[in-house]
C-alpha cells in the first residue's frame, strides 16, 4: 500500500510539472511578440535621404551672384525689369539684408551685400564691370521697355545683330550689364559674316566690334 501511494504522488507530481509548462510557453509567446514587433518599428523609420551633391533640383552648373549696394532694391529691379520670382524669403539681419536667390526658367541669381571691408564691391563702386549678363527673353523689346521703366540705363539701343539676335545691353541701378536678347533667325557663317559686314559700314563698328565675341561663341 505504501509503494502503491509513493507511486500515485510521483505520478501526481509529474502531471503538475506537465501541467505548468503552459506558464513558460506564455513568456516565450511575448518575446516572440517583441521580436516580431521590432521589424515594423523599422519599416516605420523614414528612409535615409539622398543627397545630391551638385544640388540640381534648386542650381544649374553656373550660379551668378551680383554684389549690390541694396538687397531688396536690387532684387525688386530684377523682377521688375526681367521678369525674375525671388525664391523663398530674402534674408534678413538686424543690420539689413544679407542675401536673396531670385529664378528665371532654368537660372538662379544670387545677390548680396557689398562689402568694403571683404573687398565684396558693386559694379559701382568699382567703376565698370568685365562681365555682361547675357539674357534670353520671348520678347526684347517688351523686356527692355520694362528694364528701362524699372530704372535701367540704356547702354546699347535695341538693334538686329548679325548672328541672329535682336539685342540691346542696359546697366541696372548697381551698375551691372545685361545683355537683353531674343532669337530671330539662324544665319550661316557666310550670312553672318556679310551682316557683320554691313554693320560695321552703316556706322556701328563700335557695337559690332564689341558684340563680335557674343557672336563668335553662339556660331
Amino acid at each position: 500500500m505504501a509503494k502503491a501511494a509513493k507511486k500515485k504522488m510521483k505520478s501526481n507530481m509529474k502531471s503538475a510539472r506537465v501541467v505548468a509548462k503552459p506558464k513558460a510557453s506564455a513568456k516565450s509567446g511575448k518575446a516572440a511578440k517583441k521580436k516580431a514587433a521590432k521589424p515594423a518599428r523599422a519599416a516605420n523609420r523614414k528612409p535615409a535621404v539622398k543627397i545630391d551633391p551638385l544640388n540640381r533640383k534648386n542650381y544649374g552648373s553656373l550660379t551668378p551672384m551680383l554684389a549690390v549696394a541694396d538687397v531688396r532694391r536690387a532684387a525688386d529691379f530684377c523682377v521688375n525689369a526681367f521678369g525674375f520670382a525671388l525664391r523663398g524669403p530674402i534674408m534678413e539681419t538686424p543690420i539689413g539684408a544679407i542675401h536673396a536667390e531670385l529664378r528665371l526658367r532654368d537660372t538662379t541669381l544670387m545677390l548680396s551685400p557689398e562689402s568694403r571691408k571683404e573687398n565684396n564691391l558693386s559694379a559701382n563702386s568699382i567703376g565698370n564691370t568685365p562681365a555682361t549678363l547675357y539674357l534670353l527673353v520671348d520678347d526684347v523689346d517688351n523686356v527692355f521697355s520694362s528694364a528701362v521703366a524699372a530704372g535701367a540705363q540704356v547702354l546699347m539701343p535695341l538693334m538686329d545683330m548679325f548672328w541672329g539676335d535682336r539685342c540691346c545691353t542696359v546697366a541696372d541701378p548697381d551698375g551691372n550689364k545685361w545683355m537683353l536678347a531674343t532669337h530671330k533667325a539662324e544665319p550661316t557663317e557666310a550670312e553672318m559674316a556679310e551682316a557683320m559686314r554691313n554693320m560695321m559700314e552703316a556706322g556701328n563698328q563700335n557695337t559690332a566690334a564689341a558684340a563680335a565675341g557674343v557672336g563668335e561663341s553662339e556660331s
